[in-house]
C-alpha cells in the first residue's frame, strides 16, 4: 500500500504523518518494523536496503520517504516499483513531501499517486477554517477562545499553523496559572505582535555577539511603539527556552529531522533557532535561562516589575 502526503500545510501533513506511524505501531506492535528517509540526504542504496531486509517478527513494514521527489534516483525507482508497492501486503509506503513539486501536471509519478495512492493533499486553511481550528487547539489545552479573540489571532498571524501553534502554546501557557479559562483580546494583545519575533532573534543574535547596545536597541523600538515589557519578557523566555532545547539535542548529535519531531517547531524556524544556538554553549544557555527563571518568580511575587526584569536581564546577558 502507498499513502501519499503533499500540500503546502506541513504542519497538518506532518500531524498526519505521525498519527499513521503511530496507528501502524499499535496496530501491529512489535510485527511492525518502521523506516524513515529524508531523500535529500539518503542514497537509493540505503533505501533499497531497508525494503529487501527481512525479519522472522516482522508483518508489515512501514518505510517513511520524505522528499522522495528532490531526489531524482529515488523518484525514478519509486515510478519503476510504484505498482508492485501499491500491491503489496508487507509494505506500507507514506510518501511525504514538504517542499513544492514542480510541474505537476508533466510527472507521471505525481499524476499516477493522485490516482492510485492513498494520498491526502494539505492546502492553507480557509478564513473559517482556521478560526474552528484555532477554537480546537485552545480546547485541546482547556481553554476557550472568544470569537472576537479568535479573529484578532488569525488576522496577526494568518494561517502559518506552525508559527500559530507556538503562538497559541505560549497563551495557553500563560492562562494555565489564572483563574479564568478563556482567551480575551487582552490576551492576544499581550503575547502576539506579528513583527515581533525576528526582532527578538536578532536581539538574542546581538546579544551573543556581546553587543549590548544592539540587543537594548531592538528592545526599546518596541516599547517606544507601546508594546508591553511583559509581552517582550515573555518573547525572551520561550526564544531562550526553545534554544536552550535545542543546543541540548545538538550536543546529542540528532538529525534535523529528530529535532523536528522532538521539538515541533517548523524546519524554518528551527533551522534560525540552531543558527543561534551554535553561538552559545549548553552551560550559558542554562545560565541565561536560570536567571529569567528568578526575574519571572520575582515579578510574580511582587519583588520586581516587568520593565525592571527587562532591563535586569539585558544588563546580565
Amino acid at each position: 500500500m502507498i499513502i501519499f502526503l503533499h500540500g503546502s500545510d506541513t504542519f497538518r501533513s506532518r500531524q498526519k504523518l505521525k498519527e499513521i506511524t503511530s496507528s501502524y505501531e499499535k496496530a501491529h506492535q512489535h510485527q511492525v518494523r518502521s523506516f524513515y528517509f529524508d531523500c535529500k540526504e539518503t542514497s537509493l542504496a540505503a533505501i533499497q536496503s531497508a525494503f529487501e531486509t527481512t525479519s522472522l517478527f516482522e508483518r508489515k513494514k512501514l518505510v517513511v520517504l520524505e522528499n522522495s521527489f528532490q531526489n531524482a534516483s529515488v523518484a525514478a525507482w519509486l515510478q519503476e516499483q510504484k505498482q508492485a508497492l501499491q500491491k503489496s501486503e508487507q509494505h506500507v509506503v507514506a510518501i511525504f513531501e514538504t517542499a513544492e513539486i514542480k510541474q505537476k501536471t508533466q510527472n507521471k509519478l505525481y499524476q499516477w499517486l493522485k490516482k492510485n495512492a492513498k494520498q491526502q493533499e494539505f492546502l492553507p486553511l480557509a478564513a473559517g477554517q482556521l478560526k474552528l481550528w484555532i477554537e480546537k487547539a485552545f480546547a485541546g489545552y482547556g481553554l476557550q477562545i472568544a470569537p472576537r479573540a479568535t479573529e484578532q489571532l488569525a488576522r496577526a498571524v494568518g494561517n502559518g499553523l506552525w508559527r500559530l501553534s507556538g503562538e497559541i502554546r505560549k497563551i495557553a501557557a500563560y492562562k494555565k496559572f489564572g483563574a479564568s479559562k478563556q482567551v480575551k483580546e487582552s490576551d492576544i494583545e499581550l503575547f502576539v505582535d506579528p513583527h515581533l519575533e525576528a526582532d527578538i532573534f536578532a536581539t538574542i543574535d546581538a546579544a551573543a555577539s556581546k553587543n549590548k547596545q544592539q540587543a537594548f536597541g531592538l528592545v526599546y523600538r518596541h516599547l517606544k511603539k507601546g508594546d508591553a515589557h511583559q509581552y517582550l519578557f515573555s518573547m525572551l523566555q520561550y526564544q531562550f527556552r526553545t534554544l536552550l532545547e535545542v543546543r541540548d539535542l545538538l550536543d546529542k548529535k540528532l538529525s534535523r529531522q529528530e529535532m523536528v519531531s522532538e521539538t515541533k517547531l517548523h524546519p524554518y524556524v528551527l533551522q534560525k533557532s540552531m543558527r543561534v544556538a551554535e553561538r552559545f554553549s549548553l552551560a550559558e544557555l542554562k545560565r541565561i535561562y536560570q536567571k529569567l527563571f528568578q526575574l519571572d518568580w520575582q515579578q510574580k511575587t511582587g519583588r520586581a516589575d516587568p520593565a525592571g526584569s527587562l532591563t535586569a536581564f539585558l544588563a546580565a546577558l
